[in-house]
């Protein structure tokens, strides 16, 4: 026989919290991420990948020297060496494509309330974590 006393009352059987079922936290579906973990990120619309800020995602950048047209004068660009272009180094691996910062690539964030799991977990509050009342 267990004996619970609370604030001066003496019971000989705790009764059983029906709100957590005994367990002292409350589980349920995380409402913002739809019970997901995650979402879509809204900068790279779940690619992972956005356009090229540098050259607009073409993969090249237009020569300075010659303004893109390969010559200076009636002599070739000695800086492009008349290619007129030169490969963007920001992208040069994905051509016209960069990272997504916000989601490093994945595609989706997760869930900051939820910490990625989907669930809400939180301490019931009938019976204050206790599982009895």
């Amino acid at each position: 026989m267990m004996i619970i006393a609370l604030m001066g009352v003496v019971s000989t059987e705790a009764q059983t919290c029906h709100r957590c079922n005994d367990r002292g936290t409350i589980e349920e579906p995380c409402q913002p991420c739809n019970n997901k973990g995650s979402w879509k990120c809204e900068d790279c619309l779940g690619r992972g990948t956005i356009t090229c800020y540098h050259c607009q995602g073409t993969g090249e950048l237009k020569c300075y020297a010659c303004d893109g047209t390969g010559m200076r004068g009636d002599q070739e660009c000695y800086n492009c060496g008349g290619k007129k272009a030169f490969v963007c180094e920001a992208c040069k691996k994905h051509r016209g494509e960069l990272m997504c910062s916000r989601c490093n690539g994945e595609g989706e964030l997760h869930c900051w309330h939820c910490k990625g799991t989907g669930w809400k977990v939180w301490t019931c509050p009938e019976c204050i974590a206790a599982g009895r009342r």
